[in-house]
């Protein structure tokens, strides 16, 4: 898909999920409204320093704006480094490695969910 349409779509969709109007954004964004039409339009793509702005204002994470598979209300905000770096590399796994990954981290997940419920029952006493 041309980047230019993908992101001119992914913009509207963004804005328009947050309830924002072009003005608005443009507010938020301190970006020129006429700007924010050109991108929505699909005529020009921002600069680095312009999409980080909207990035910003609208609170969304760079991927759902370039990568295709990217959906608004999947992208994650991870805020820890090295689990940002491990998530792409358990995406390059093979079907095997990946599914002994999931095993592991579900297994870590569940006995986590143990925990706190055996905490809560324990606080309920």
């Amino acid at each position: 898909m041309n980047l230019k349409i993908l992101f001119s779509e992914r913009l509207k969709k963004a804005r328009r999920k947050r309830g924002l109007t072009q003005e608005k954004l443009s507010e938020l964004a301190d970006l020129n409204q006429r700007l924010i039409s050109k991108y929505e339009q699909g005529v020009i793509l921002p600069g680095a320093d312009n999409l980080q702005k909207l990035i910003v204002a609208l609170g969304i994470n760079a991927d759902y704006f370039l990568l295709p598979h990217a959906d608004l209300k999947e992208v994650p905000q991870v805020k820890d480094p090295e689990l940002y770096e491990r998530y792409f590399v358990l995406e390059k796994l093979g079907e095997k490695e990946r599914e002994s990954a999931l095993f592991l981290l579900n297994s870590i997940i569940a006995q986590q969910k143990f925990r706190e419920l055996a905490s809560s029952l324990e606080a309920a006493k």
